[in-house]
């Protein structure tokens, strides 16, 4: 591991430790088989107090500094077994304190408060988090290894009948810095529409502005599209694609496509990259798979005049089907719905699409989601499973706690009936007859 970042430190002219240039890692599983979420994942590995405050002196790195330094200590805090919704509740009583709605627009200042309010909640929880930076990157890699067991990595090797035997890598790579300023940001990108009928390359997908790349594969944002195809089709609110707002970033993405499929003769694939400025060459590709395509022969569409439906709300659409179904928010109404026996099919309503839930999302048939876009690990499993889902229904606001949802005003409980049309993305109060359609 030593001589391996040594090697990472002379191509980067970064050093591992170094307050002035640090070299900072990401430590993330490489199993057999792609097992999307499933793992510990650990970003901006290197960071510590004294290293953070440093690198925040510099330019353009005041907030970017502290908002790497929160990461780290998320990523750490939850491979000890704290939840997401540990940290979200931090971050959700700083917007509200200081009347801010996004992130970007906390000051440096209170973004390292944010900081040191997470690194409280590890040593509150007995959580040691180690200052070192090499004894970081050994830690998260020996982490990552045990994440292999996990109650969430063998739910998903049981449902989809990967081999124990199999194991997995450990991955350290170079931290790019999607969040480094407002023309910064990172992407998952297909080099095919999942549902598109075109056999040729169509690139699809989603990115974020100010973002490292767990944002995107966590499902934790709202997203932009790809293409211009793509935001017509699927994002009429936003005048934003990466192909409008930066051109020579989707060519170069288009002709690394065109390459890995018509040079190298690769299927067609799901690429993650992350980008510090508009520029081609601050472009960087962090990982690329066989991207999961699916031939249907028949399509279920509601057997009614839309004008005869209550349409509530809309998002991206996945899974190119349709589904009656009614409401869950958690494992207690699952439980509750498979003891009534009356076959009534789960629709999991979440905030976002985090693989936290990757157990639960096995046991339904469909998903709603407020924030996360079509390629969130989460999202792309459950459409590999052939699940409905619609995702990035920013119209929706979820109260976990009380068991509600609100779609433009409208609101539903658990159990109550809604269907949901994984081909147009579009959200209806009730259930609806069904025919099938043969393709």
């Amino acid at each position: 591991v030593r001589e391996h970042i040594s090697e990472l430190e002379s191509m980067s002219g970064l050093k591992l430790g170094d307050p002035q240039k640090p070299l900072l890692l990401s430590v993330r599983s490489g199993a057999a088989i792609s097992m999307p979420g499933a793992m510990n994942t650990f970003l901006n590995v290197g960071l510590n107090d004294e290293i953070t405050e440093t690198l925040s002196r510099q330019f353009n790195f005041g907030w970017t500094s502290w908002d790497c330094y929160r990461r780290l200590l998320q990523t750490w805090g939850m491979s000890y077994g704290l939840e997401r919704n540990d940290f979200d509740r931090i971050i959700m009583n700083y917007k509200q304190k200081y009347n801010v709605s996004q992130k970007i627009d906390f000051t440096p200042q209170t973004m390292r408060e944010i900081a040191f309010a997470y690194k409280k909640l590890l040593t509150d929880n007995g959580i040691d988090f180690e200052p070192d930076p090499f004894q970081q990157v050994k830690k998260a890699i020996i982490s990552v290894f045990r994440s292999w067991d996990t109650p969430r990595a063998q739910a998903y090797r049981e449902y989809l009948h990967i081999a124990k035997e199999w194991g997995t890598a450990a991955i350290v790579q170079q931290m790019i810095f999607g969040n480094l300023h407002r023309e910064s940001g990172s992407g998952v990108l297909f080099t095919q529409e999942i549902h598109g009928d075109s056999h040729g390359i169509n690139l699809a997908g989603d990115f974020s502005f100010l973002s490292q790349g767990e944002d995107i594969v966590a499902g934790l944002v709202n997203t932009l599209p790809i293409s211009e195809k793509q935001r017509l089709k699927n994002y009429r609110k936003t005048g934003v694609s990466l192909e409008s707002e930066f051109p020579r970033l989707y060519k170069r993405l288009s002709e690394i496509a065109h390459e890995l499929i018509e040079i190298h003769g690769f299927s067609h694939q799901e690429i993650e990259f992350t980008f510090e400025t508009s520029d081609p060459k601050d472009l960087y590709i962090l990982q690329t798979r066989e991207m999961a395509k699916f031939k249907q022969h028949k399509m279920e569409v509601f057997d009614l005049p839309e004008k005869k439906m209550i349409r509530v709300g809309c998002g991206i659409g996945i899974g190119n089907m349709v589904l009656n179904g009614v409401i869950i928010f958690d494992n207690e109404d699952l439980a509750i719905l498979k003891k009534r026996g009356t076959g009534e099919k789960a629709v999991l309503v979440r905030p976002d699409t985090v693989p936290d839930d990757i157990e639960m999302i096995f046991e339904c048939e469909g998903l709603l989601t407020s924030r996360g876009g079509a390629t969130s690990h989460a999202a792309v499993t459950a459409a590999s499973l052939g699940k409905v889902c619609i995702v990035n229904c920013d119209d929706m606001q979820v109260y976990e706690n009380e068991k509600k949802c609100v779609i433009n005003g409208n609101i539903f409980l658990s159990f109550d009936p809604i269907a949901i049309d994984g081909t147009k993305g579009i959200i209806y109060k009730g259930n609806y007859p069904v025919r099938v359609r043969e393709l």
